[in-house]
């Protein structure tokens, strides 16, 4: 998950806009961006980006644009995040990116589950192959899984030690309830944002009342993009599963089958989608505290790491002794 960049907006049209901006973000990190648009990988391409991941050739056979229907999100964060949210007994946005004058998002990585990965390849599979017999899908052994090794399916995270997971669902109904006056809020097409070696997909949350993401597309709920919402899921097809390939899909049409065979390694970029929430200075999105016990636990921090100063990155047993100690002064407080 990125965080916001600081960013001079020009109010203008999207509409069959495909305009390449420039910018770096609170991190000092440069990035290529495209308002309004979820951009595919041969889409990204044909924008003449400086970029020599992008244009790789020698990347071998994967699965491309599997199709992932996602129900939970997930918010990570450090120590001091973790007793923050317990604190106001919610979400909201860091003090130290409030103050200074830029949009303010409350941001979620998609949590892609086993369950997740395995019903987006039978999908797959049977795209592959409408006929399969059933001794065929039997003997199918899993193949997704040795592609689905990007950051955007592992469970270690660069943003701290605390996973906050929920169903999408639940978050829109408090945001709608709190902020919406009970109304449902609206998604949006927000923004496709290309680094060295990673694509962001960024989906925004807003109140109906507030016009200022009028101009972007709504997340559509059918069709052949990158990304839409349906039926209490985001539906993602994903461009580029892994980080490094070292495996090649191989395709066995006769038999209506694959397999994997050894590769050269080859490095290659990777892409996810976040859901931001908008959030004015000083809301905070309430979730009763009972329920936010229920849905933390704890991740080792991958690299790099992206915990901002003064949090570091705690181990793993510091984590659960920090959590349980937390769930323990939960417990002796509600008693």
């Amino acid at each position: 998950m990125t965080a916001d960049a600081v960013i001079v907006f020009v109010w203008t049209p999207l509409i069959g806009s495909r305009k390449k901006m420039r910018r770096t973000n609170n991190r000092n990190v440069k990035e290529t961006y495209f308002e309004g648009q979820h951009l595919s990988l041969s889409d990204l391409k044909e924008n003449n980006i400086q970029n020599g991941y992008l244009y790789k050739n020698n990347i071998p056979a994967y699965p491309e644009s599997v199709e992932f229907r996602v129900q939970k999100v997930s918010h990570v964060t450090g120590e001091s995040g973790l007793k923050g949210i317990f604190l106001n007994s919610g979400f909201r946005q860091p003090p130290e990116l409030v103050a200074n004058d830029q949009q303010h998002f409350l941001w979620w990585d998609l949590a892609v589950t086993s369950d997740d990965i395995s019903s987006a390849e039978d999908n797959f599979l049977r795209s592959l192959f409408p006929q399969r017999r059933a001794a065929q899908i039997r003997n199918q052994p899993p193949i997704l899984e040795c592609f689905t090794n990007s950051k955007a399916f592992q469970e270690e995270s660069s943003y701290g030690n605390f996973r906050f997971t929920f169903s999408l669902n639940e978050l829109l109904w408090h945001y709608g309830d709190q902020y919406c006056c009970g109304q449902s809020p609206v998604l949006r097409v927000y923004e496709t944002v290309l680094y060295r070696r990673e694509i962001l997909y960024k989906v925004v949350v807003h109140p109906r009342g507030i016009k200022l993401y009028d101009r972007y597309p709504r997340l559509p709920d059918r069709g052949d993009g990158v990304c839409g919402y349906y039926d209490g899921a985001l539906w993602w097809r994903c461009q580029a599963p892994s980080e490094t390939y070292k495996l090649k899909l191989m395709v066995n049409r006769l038999n209506s089958s694959v397999h994997v065979r050894p590769h050269k390694e080859e490095y290659y970029v990777w892409d996810h989608v976040c859901v931001a929430f908008h959030m004015e200075p000083g809301w905070v999105l309430h979730v009763d505290r009972n329920r936010l016990l229920k849905r933390v636990n704890v991740c080792e921090v991958s690299q790099p790491c992206l915990l901002r100063p003064p949090e570091t990155p705690l181990s793993l047993n510091e984590a659960k002794r920090i959590l349980a100690d937390l769930k323990a002064e939960m417990g002796a407080a509600e008693a």
